[in-house]
């Protein structure tokens, strides 16, 4: 059964997740909300309620970068991904990530970030 409080809006963007400050993998963001998010990922080892930051990184104009760091706390896991619960006490952060979602901004290529993680 169901019980999500609201809508989810399809997308695809690229992002980093972090595990305790540190890089561990990269994932796209399938879909989601103000407060959370459905990601697949080939990331392993994740349960529910271990916390992980998720980073978007969004081109603004031809070359800048602009990133976006969220606290989030995973609710539940599949063989293809996990959701997350998007940390909702900072109200500005999730409108920037409504935002992206209903945008779905360019992101960087999955080889670019790949380097992104290895000089992190």
């Amino acid at each position: 059964m169901e019980h999500r409080c609201s809508d989810r809006h399809p997308t695809d963007i690229k992002i980093l997740i972090y595990r305790y400050g540190v890089p561990v993998a990269i994932g796209r963001i399938k879909n989601g909300s103000r407060y959370g998010l459905y990601i697949e990922s080939d990331l392993s080892d994740v349960h529910a309620l271990q916390q992980l930051d998720i980073e978007i990184l969004v081109y603004r104009s031809s070359q800048k970068l602009q990133r976006y760091k969220f606290e989030s706390i995973v609710v539940h896991t599949n063989s293809r991904g996990f959701g997350v619960e998007i940390d909702a006490s900072n109200e500005e952060a999730c409108n920037q990530l409504m935002e992206m979602i209903q945008a779905q901004p360019r992101t960087p290529k999955a080889t670019e970030l790949f380097a992104m993680v290895a000089y992190a």
